[in-house]
C-alpha cells in the first residue's frame, strides 16, 4: 500500500499516485507536501529527479476548488517541455479529482488556443514567465484567485533572463498567498526574491539525484528514424552484455520489441502495467534468474524493481519526463560497480534532449558511433567460433562420427564437409550498419587560417555577451575555452572564431543548445575577410567562351 496516506493527503490523491507506481514518497516530498498543506511557505534546494513536481503538485491538487472555475493555482517553470512535463504529471494525479482543470501556456503555440483554453475554465496554469506576461498584458489571464505561486527550476528562470517578468508577475497579486520557490542552487538574485515575496518559509534541502549515476559510463548513439531496433540489435551483439533492461514509453512497444528481438535469437522478456501481479512475479524471476537476460519495461511497470547485477541499460524511447532519465541510468551503476546507460537518437529534438539532461544531472553523455560492419561481422564469427570449441569440449558422439564417416565414404572431402556444416549453422547478421548512422553533415570546406569563423544568430540584440557563447560553448562541447579566438558581437549575431579542428563538433553540438532562451542556429560565416578555398570548376574552352558572350552582351 502507498504510504503517501501517511503525508495528509486525501484518498483520492493516494489512490492515483499509486496507479502512478509510486508507494514510497522520497525526502522532499516528505518533507514538503505536509508543510504546503498547512500554508507554509517552503523553500526547497533540490535538483530534478528527487520528486519535487509531486511534492509540490499534489498539495496544489489539493487545495483546488473545482467550482471556481479561475486559476487558482500559478506554477513557472523555465521552459515549454517542463510546462508540458509538469502538466501531464498533475493531471495524472488529480485523476480522481472531479473538475479539476489544468493548462499548459507557453511560448511556439499559439496564444489563441491557449485562451480559449483559459476561457473555458483552468484551475491550475503552468506557465514560462514570458507567455504568462503575454496573457497578462492582453488581460486573457486573471490571478484575483490565486491562493498558491510555485517556482519550479527559479535558479535556470533567473539564467534565462526572466527575472523581471517573475517580479511584474508575482507584482500583479495584491492579495496574500503561499509561494513555494524549487532551485537547485541558491544564487543571492533566488535569495532576494525570497525576502521579497516569501514570509517564514520552511527549508527543504536534498542532496542531488546525480549521485546516483555517479559510476555510470553514459553514451547515446545517433541512428535513423525507424532503424532503432537494428541499432539495438548491433549495439547487443557487440556489448553481449550480461543483465540488460530496456526502456519504452509505452505498453504496445513493450509487446512489439520483444516479439522483434525473439524472432532474432535474442531472448527477451517484457513487463508493462497491462500485466496482472503473478505475470509480473514470473517475469521478474526469469529476469533475475537470467533465463531472460534482457528484460523490457514501461517506467511505470519498472518502479520497485531492486535488482542490483544490471550491466547496461538502454533508453530505446527518449524519456517523456527528465526525472525518468535519472531513474532509468540508477538502474545500473548499483553496490558499487559500474554500468552503461545507452540513449538511441533520432532527429533534432531528441539530440537537444541528450544535452539538456547532460546539462542538468552535471554528468558527461558521450556520443559513440556504432561498430563498422566489419568489426560487427568479426566479433559475430568470434561468437560463431567460441560455441563450436565449446561444442567440441563436451566429447565425441558416437552417433555423429558414424554420419561423418558415411559422408566421407562417398567422396566428400573433410574441407569440403567442415565448410558445408558452418554455412548451413552459422548465421551473420542481415543488417548494413552503414544505413543506421543518422550523423550530422561533414565539415566541406577549407578555410585558410588557423581558425574557422562560425556565424551564431545571437548577438546584442538578445543581450548576448562573449562570456555567454565562451560557456555556453565549453558546456555543449565538453571542451576548453582555449579552442575560441576573437569573437566579435553584432547587433542581432555574433560571429565567434573556432580552431579549425574543433569546428565540425562545435557546429554539431551548439545548433542544438539555447542561450538566454533563445534557440540558437550556427553555420560557417562567409561574410568579409574570410576567403572560402573551393575547388576550381573546369569546363570546355567552348562554354567558356559563350559565357563571355553571354556577359558582353548584357
Amino acid at each position: 500500500m502507498s504510504q503517501f496516506y501517511k503525508l495528509g493527503l486525501s484518498y483520492e490523491i493516494v489512490q492515483a499516485v499509486s496507479e502512478c507506481g509510486y508507494l514510497e514518497p522520497t525526502s522532499i516530498q516528505i518533507q514538503a507536501i505536509p508543510a504546503l498543506l498547512k500554508n507554509r511557505d517552503v523553500l526547497g534546494k533540490s535538483h530534478t529527479g528527487t520528486g519535487k513536481t509531486a511534492a509540490f503538485g499534489l498539495p496544489a491538487i489539493e487545495k483546488v476548488d473545482p467550482s471556481n472555475k479561475q486559476p487558482q493555482i500559478l506554477i513557472l517553470s523555465p521552459t515549454r517541455e517542463l510546462d508540458i512535463q509538469i502538466a501531464t504529471e498533475l493531471r495524472k494525479f488529480a485523476k480522481y479529482k472531479e473538475g479539476i482543470k489544468i493548462v499548459p501556456i507557453y511560448g511556439g503555440e499559439s496564444i489563441e488556443n491557449q485562451i480559449k483554453l483559459l476561457k473555458r475554465g483552468a484551475n491550475i496554469v503552468v506557465g514560462t514567465p514570458g507567455r504568462v506576461m503575454d496573457h497578462l498584458r492582453r488581460k486573457t489571464l486573471k490571478l484575483d484567485d490565486i491562493s498558491m505561486v510555485i517556482l519550479d527550476e527559479a535558479d535556470e528562470m533567473l539564467n534565462m533572463g526572466f527575472k523581471e517578468d517573475i517580479e511584474t508577475i508575482l507584482e500583479y497579486m495584491k492579495h496574500t498567498y503561499q509561494m513555494a520557490l524549487f532551485s537547485a542552487t541558491m544564487p543571492p538574485a533566488i535569495m532576494k526574491i525570497c525576502e521579497q515575496f516569501q514570509h517564514d518559509p520552511v527549508i527543504i534541502e536534498i542532496k542531488s539525484a546525480q549521485r546516483t549515476i555517479d559510476t555510470v559510463h553514459q553514451v547515446y548513439y545517433e541512428c535513423k528514424r525507424g532503424r532503432k531496433t537494428d541499432a539495438l540489435r548491433v549495439i547487443l551483439e557487440t556489448m553481449q552484455p550480461n543483465l540488460t533492461m530496456i526502456f519504452t514509453n509505452t505498453k504496445k512497444m513493450v509487446d512489439d520489441l520483444v516479439d522483434e528481438l525473439n524472432e532474432h535469437d535474442i531472448k527477451a522478456i517484457g513487463l508493462h502495467g497491462d500485466m496482472k501481479q503473478q505475470v509480473r512475479t514470473r517475469v521478474m524471476n526469469q529476469f533475475k534468474q537470467r533465463n531472460y537476460p534482457i528484460l523490457i519495461a514501461t517506467d511505470v511497470a519498472a518502479r520497485g524493481i531492486d535488482v542490483d547485477d544490471i550491466d547496461l541499460v538502454v533508453n530505446y524511447d527518449i524519456p517523456q519526463d527528465n526525472e525518468y532519465y535519472i531513474h532509468r541510468v540508477g538502474r545500473t551503476g548499483r553496490a558499487g560497480k559500474k554500468g552503461k546507460a545507452i540513449t538511441l537518437v533520432s532527429g533534432k529534438s531528441q539530440q537537444r534532449f541528450i544535452h539538456e539532461i547532460a546539462h542538468m544531472t552535471k554528468t558527461h553523455i558521450e556520443k559513440e558511433t556504432l561498430p563498422t560492419s566489419a568489426v560487427l561481422i568479426e566479433r559475430n564469427q568470434n561468437k560463431y567460433m567460441e560455441k563450436v570449441i565449446e561444442a567440441c569440449s563436451e566429447g565425441i558422439d558416437s552417433e555423429s562420427i558414424e554420419m561423418a564417416n558415411q559422408l566421407l565414404s562417398k567422396g566428400v572431402s573433410i574441407e569440403n564437409l567442415v565448410s558445408a556444416l558452418i554455412s548451413m549453422s552459422y548465421k551473420p547478421l542481415d543488417i548494413d550498419v552503414t544505413e543506421l548512422s543518422d550523423s550530422k553533415q561533414k565539415v566541406n570546406k577549407i578555410y585558410q587560417g588557423e581558425t574557422l569563423p562560425l556565424h551564431f544568430n545571437v548577438g546584442k540584440n538578445q543581450k548576448v555577451t562573449p562570456s555567454h557563447l565562451v560557456a555556453a560553448i565549453s558546456e555543449y562541447c565538453h571542451t576548453k575555452s582555449d579552442i575560441i579566438g576573437k569573437i566579435e558581437m553584432k547587433g542581432s549575431y555574433s560571429i565567434v572564431h573556432i580552431q579549425k579542428e574543433k569546428a565540425e563538433e562545435v557546429l554539431e553540438h551548439m545548433s542544438l543548445c539555447r542561450i538566454r532562451n533563445y534557440d540558437v542556429n550556427v553555420k560557417v560565416d562567409e561574410g568579409q575577410g574570410y576567403k572560402v578555398v573551393r575547388k576550381k570548376k573546369t569546363g570546355s574552352r567552348k562554354e567558356t567562351t559563350k559565357k563571355r558572350r553571354t556577359r558582353s552582351n548584357r
